[in-house]
């Protein structure tokens, strides 16, 4: 039986190889944590929930890893995976515009909903987007060329 983790981290490692990824790095402090052709961090969360609205908790554990995984890098993806529906890709300034990387209040949340052939809205516990992410936002916000 494949585990769910590995089921839905594939999604995003084929997404990544469709646009040239050719390495894929493991932080080995958690299961969550990648690099990128050595130089793209990226941190995968993903909801099992079959539709909208993807809730995503973040523990101050998560929130850690997050910034342990940004340091040395120009910036870090979180990608948020709702089920079988998309990828929501945050970046970090976005990241941080819903969840305050800096407040001591946890657990934190960020809430991803979308309508058919809609963007996402993303909201969290701490604030929300002005604008929307497309699945299509994936992978190609990542820049891997």
């Amino acid at each position: 039986m494949i585990a769910d983790i590995d089921f839905f981290h594939g999604v995003v490692f084929s997404r990544m190889i469709g646009e040239k990824a050719s390495r894929f790095e493991k932080i080995e402090t958690n299961n969550s944590s990648y690099i990128i052709d050595e130089r793209i961090p990226i941190y995968i969360k993903y909801s099992q929930k079959r539709i909208s609205p993807w809730i995503f908790t973040f523990t101050e554990a998560h929130i850690e890893e997050i910034k342990k995984v940004q340091n040395g890098f120009k910036e870090v993806f979180i990608l948020l995976v709702c089920n079988n529906n998309g990828v929501c890709c945050l970046n970090y300034q976005e990241f941080s515009t819903v969840i305050s990387t800096e407040s001591n209040y946890f657990p934190k949340w960020i809430k991803a909903q979308r309508q058919k052939g809609e963007k996402y809205a993303v909201t969290g516990s701490d604030g929300k987007l002005t604008h929307k992410i497309g699945d299509s936002d994936f992978p190609r916000k990542i820049q891997l060329s």
